[in-house]
Parts: structure tokens; sequence; C-alpha cells
């Protein structure tokens, strides 16, 4: 006789979150308008690849969750540190006011808080630096977005006439 496998609540929960995730993506790309673009590749394939790929995984971390846990999951280790609560809520905090500030303060003033924030909650101590980098990146992205690609970016306060 063999000891059944413990079930680790936790990890199943999150498991069975990150398939539900990717149903959700997968389900939510049939409604996206299919045209077919240059290689006969269009807008619907990279949603379904990641919808996929997020169910595949959070299908086989339940499956490994309803085994006996997480594999090579360093746990009760030395060297293995506590999660770090205030780095995660500088990082959520950043995400949210991104999604909430696009709308009124653009893309590029957004991303470069968005930036800030996360560098912060990775523990840089060089806001300067981090500014500096940030618009440089935000400016980038923006104009290879709109200029480049055609896409249209929320331009806040530098929208023009």
């Amino acid at each position: 006789m063999t000891a059944r496998a413990r079930i680790h609540p936790g990890e199943l929960l999150l498991s069975l979150g990150l398939v539900a995730l990717g149903a959700y993506v997968v389900h939510g790309t049939g409604g996206i308008a299919e045209s077919q673009g240059y290689a006969q590749i269009g807008p619907r394939l990279f949603p379904y690849l990641i919808g996929t790929g997020l169910t595949l995984c959070g299908a086989v971390l339940a499956w490994h969750a309803l085994a006996g846990g997480w594999r090579d999951v360093p746990l009760d280790q030395e060297g293995h540190a506590a999660p770090d609560w205030r780095a995660f809520a500088i990082v959520s905090t950043g995400i949210i006011l991104h999604m909430v500030a696009i709308g009124w303060a653009g893309f590029i003033l957004a991303a470069t808080l968005l930036f800030l924030l996360i560098a912060r909650g990775f523990g840089s101590r060089q806001p300067v630096r981090d500014a500096i980098v940030a618009v440089l990146l935000a400016v980038a992205t923006f104009f290879i977005f709109t200029l480049g690609l055609g896409l249209n970016l929320p331009r806040g306060p530098f929208g023009g006439a």
C-alpha cells in the first residue's frame, strides 16, 4: 500500500485559476473579427496561442498539486525568503494606476508611471535614472506603435489639435 499524496489546496486553487484564465482568453478570442493578413495569419492567432498555453500550464500545475505538490518549489530551505508584500503592493499599484490613468493622461505618462513604480517595486533606488529610461522607452514605444504600426494609442495632454 502506498500513502496517498497530500493535496495542496492553495496550489490547486491557483492552478485552476490559471486554467480558468486561459479558457476565458480562448473564449473571448472568438469574438475578435477575423481578417486574414499578408501571411494568412489573422488577429486571433496569438490570443489563441496564449490562452491555450495558459490552460495547459494550469492543467499541468493542477495535476502536480493533486499528485503531492508543485515540483521543485524551495520550501523551508535556507535562503528562501518570505514574500515581499511591499514590493507586490508597489507593482500592483503601478498596474492599477496605469489602467486608470492611460485614458486621461495618455500612453506616455501612464507608461512612464508604470515603469517607475515597477522599477521601485523591484528594488531600484535611482529614480532619476529610472525616469529618464522610462520616458525614453515610453516615447519610443508610442511612436513605434502609432507611426510604425498605425495604431492609435491615447495621446493625453500631448494630443495637439
